[in-house]
């Protein structure tokens, strides 16, 4: 090895050990304390066999293992009411308690030229809507359905909420989606 070499070797450690700080919000974890005895968001045992991911179909709203009202809002209050349940945007243009005439205007002239799909937490980055079951148009017909947009998010900004997400979402055999 040349002298260069070892040089590099050790301005490119020193480097490394500044560029490794952490964020503040990288050091709120999630802790045993906090999962306290809401086992469905406790982290899973390497040897533990989770009987309801034996069968390998995940968990789907109306189905006997999805979990009650009462989970859902006992999870929201773990990630300190990061849970979100939005309507698909394109709502605003059916008929409906959704209904916004402006929302929809904004929808059918400008929000696919801005940030608006990216930004939104239900959409996949598009205004394209999953399972067409619910896009912007000016002459809607039929209803404005969920389809296969989730039917809840989670607005994460610390790793203690992405670590109760992901374990909720293993430990219910629930499809987890990252945007």
């Amino acid at each position: 090895m040349t002298i260069m070499a070892s040089i590099f070797i050790v301005l490119f450690v020193l480097f490394a050990r500044v560029l490794c700080i952490n964020f503040p919000y990288e050091s709120i974890q999630l802790t045993e304390a906090d999962i306290g005895n809401f086992s469905a968001i406790a982290f899973e045992d390497e040897g533990s066999a989770n009987p309801i991911n034996a069968a390998g179909c995940k968990t789907f709203p109306g189905s006997p293992e999805w979990p009650l009202d009462e989970e859902w809002q006992r999870l929201n209050t773990s990630l300190d009411g990061a849970l979100l349940r939005p309507e698909p945007a394109a709502a605003a243009c059916y008929d409906g308690p959704s209904k916004d005439a402006a929302k929809c205007r904004y929808l059918l002239s400008t929000a696919r030229t801005n940030r608006f799909y990216i930004d939104d937490p239900l959409t996949v980055l598009t205004e394209w809507p999953q399972g067409d079951t619910c896009f912007a148009t000016s002459n809607p017909t039929g209803n404005c359905t969920r389809g296969g947009f989730p039917d809840y998010v989670v607005n994460v900004t610390t790793v203690r909420q992405i670590q109760i997400a992901v374990n909720f979402a293993r430990n219910k055999n629930i499809r987890l989606i990252i945007k």
